[in-house]
């Protein structure tokens, strides 16, 4: 299973400087810039009714990586506690930049943020700030949708959302999204749940299509011993098969 980068809420955000391009004195190459790079780090409350809970580092190291098109990505290493490190002398040019939280030796990595797209200017500071889960991830899915074995769709049958149920193995907390359209993972689609999931354990996913009434018309055979393990990101539980009652 492949993790996916969550773009929806809090991921990659930028602050009120992004855009804005400072001057700065000590660039001698008149061909490079510079990069100030900050993150704010969340995670949710013991009953994950805040999402909003500051996050702590759960790794030393923040990996700051840089990408041309065609080119082989650049990366500035600084300390996670810092909340922010500069990338320095990075030929002018537009890349797509994202950090991760790695140990020191960049081996393990804890969190990813999504990626954004920041243009360099020769001699000068470009800030970029992202916002991410330090220890949270998400799922993504798609699903069809069967009745008496045979290929239906969400209109035909009238689902409303459907819900992505993660619970720890042993059945303790369960963690339940239904903010999905039925439509948003029908098919081709793949929809990312946003409610925020703690890493380093074991799930037992369950996805259910929901009517209007929010009640269960067809439950998918549950999905064993998924492992988040990286924050920020969504875990792909690929195409789902939910039999409809």
């Amino acid at each position: 299973m492949k993790n996916l980068v969550l773009s929806a809420m809090l991921v990659g955000a930028a602050s009120q400087l992004a855009g804005c391009i400072i001057v700065a004195d000590d660039t001698t190459d008149p061909t490079t810039g510079d990069l100030d790079v900050g993150w704010a780090l969340f995670s949710t409350d013991l009953n994950n009714n805040n999402a909003n809970v500051p996050g702590s580092c759960p790794g030393d190291t923040v990996a700051i990586h840089a990408e041309r098109a065609g080119d082989t990505p650049y990366t500035s290493k600084v300390l996670c506690a810092d909340g922010s490190g500069p990338f320095l002398d990075l030929p002018a040019g537009t890349y797509t930049v994202w950090i991760e939280i790695t140990d020191n030796s960049g081996v393990t990595k804890f969190a990813q943020s999504a990626e954004q797209t920041v243009t360099v200017t020769a001699g000068a500071v470009t800030p970029v700030d992202f916002s991410l889960y330090s220890d949270r991830a998400f799922f993504a899915a798609s699903w069809n949708l069967t009745r008496q074995g045979a290929p239906t769709t969400c209109a035909a049958v009238s689902a409303d959302k459907v819900s992505i149920l993660a619970t720890e193995a042993g059945g303790a907390n369960g963690f339940d999204d239904d903010h999905n359209q039925c439509t948003a993972g029908e098919g081709n689609n793949i929809a990312i749940t946003t409610t925020p999931v703690p890493v380093g354990r074991a799930y037992t996913v369950v996805v259910a299509a929901l009517n209007a009434q929010g009640l269960s018309i067809g439950d998918s055979a549950p999905i064993t011993n998924r492992q988040l393990t990286i924050g920020n990101t969504a875990l792909d539980l690929q195409t789902v098969t939910i039999p409809i009652r």
